[in-house]
């Protein structure tokens, strides 16, 4: 998927994961490829039956009529397609009061086969597979560490997120001579080989879950610490096998982290992190060199964009601002703004008067930032790349209204 179609997908599964029934009243069905659509509707006439059983009779209805919407959803395929299908249906509740609630039905076709065939009735839609589609599969493993600590994270895609920090009780060396100095530092040793198998231990713990995912292990930190655990057996054989790097840091904990991130982006080529700092790396360098060649803010961006002189758009994933457009009901006057959520609201609640024939009766649309930047990027072949806002680059365009382009020539 591209980095639009991967947004666009992630928002399904985010508005998906909101629905929520009174009971067990949404189905989740899950068909994989080859599955028969024949086998999949006599599957389904035999759930039917058996919700007759259901003792509320509300619920009951309300299972049965979500069924029904499926199988004459199934009725426009003749097979399945390639990936198979997910089809998510229910009665969701429009008020508080029983009775309000509405069929919704939604039908994916995902962008990857369908492991198993899965039938789930539940009080909120089963989302798992969908989300393993759209986790970044890819991932790395990072140990950053001293005697004094260690922070465990794993880098998926863009973002990185801390699954783990140990300190240690090691005391520091002792300077004192004598026998009393032997049996000090013994015992020092002692508490540095017992803080290397807890850090190894919890490695295993964090790692050996997602192994079949890890691109590989980095490790880092301050002084030799690293270099012994690595040497060491005080990971697991699976995981020792997957260290690419073993890198001197001057921070540890989460700071130490973001350091070996970048000391590392020879090893995290494949990583879509570095993708995206190229990408802004480039938008500045070109801001502080020509000038011309930039623009930012949703207006201006959209602005150049319908023009056809922007190459490449840099937004970020979070960024709450719908594309509106009001029309007026009575001369076909139309306006666009840029509103967020809450302005949204506000203009819903207020109204809004026609500059031109002064009526106040109008039709408003409202539209997802992304998608509508990509519809017009597809006229232009103009491409879109989303910055996740989590990491530090996705940071910095912030101040830039979180949308930046890179344009064709100077305009």
């Amino acid at each position: 998927m591209s980095s639009t179609e991967l947004y666009s997908f992630k928002k399904l599964i985010k508005m998906l994961k909101s629905k929520r029934g009174r009971g067990t009243e949404l189905i989740s069905l899950y068909i994989p490829p080859g599955r028969s659509i024949y086998d999949v509707s006599r599957y389904l006439r035999q759930e039917y039956d058996q919700a007759s059983n259901i003792k509320d009779k509300l619920t009951r209805k309300n299972v049965q009529s979500a069924i029904e919407s499926i199988l004459q959803r199934l009725k426009l395929y003749k097979r399945t397609p390639v990936h198979g299908l997910a089809i998510f249906c229910g009665a969701i509740p429009r008020g508080q009061e029983r009775g309000t609630e509405k069929i919704e039905i939604y039908v994916i076709e995902p962008p990857e086969p369908v492991p198993s065939f899965k039938y789930v009735c539940d009080h909120e839609f089963y989302l798992e597979p969908l989300e393993n589609m759209a986790k970044e599969k890819r991932a790395y493993g990072l140990i950053v560490m001293d005697r004094g600590s260690a922070t465990l994270a794993v880098l998926r895609g863009s973002s990185y997120r801390i699954e783990s920090q140990l300190t240690s009780d090691i005391p520091p060396k002792h300077s004192a001579g004598g026998q009393s100095q032997r049996r000090f530092e013994r015992i020092r040793e002692e508490r540095v080989q017992h803080f290397f198998t807890k850090v190894g231990k919890e490695a295993d713990k964090v790692f050996l879950p997602i192994i079949d995912e890890l691109e590989g292990i980095i490790i880092g930190g301050p002084g030799d610490a690293r270099e012994f655990f690595a040497s060491g057996d005080y990971l697991d054989y699976r995981l020792k096998k997957k260290i690419i790097g073993n890198l001197p840091l001057s921070y540890t904990e989460e700071q130490g982290v973001r350091e070996l991130i970048l000391k590392s982006e020879n090893l995290l080529s494949r990583a879509s992190l570095f993708r995206e700092k190229e990408e802004v790396d480039c938008f500045f360098s070109t801001l502080s060199k020509r000038p011309g060649l930039v623009t930012y803010g949703v207006k201006d961006v959209v602005e150049k964009l319908r023009s056809g002189v922007v190459e490449k758009v840099l937004v970020l994933d979070d960024l709450e601002v719908h594309p509106t457009r009001i029309k007026c009901m009575n001369c076909g006057f139309t306006e666009e703004r840029y509103l967020s959520q809450d302005d949204v609201e506000i203009l819903r609640s207020e109204g809004w008067t026609c500059p031109q024939c002064g009526a106040t009766s109008y039709e408003l649309e409202e539209r997802d930032l992304v998608e509508y930047l990509s519809e017009i990027a597809k006229e232009t072949r103009a491409e879109i790349l989303i910055i996740s806002s989590k990491n530090e680059w996705g940071q910095q365009l912030k101040p830039f209204g979180g949308v930046v382009a890179v344009l064709r020539y100077e305009v």
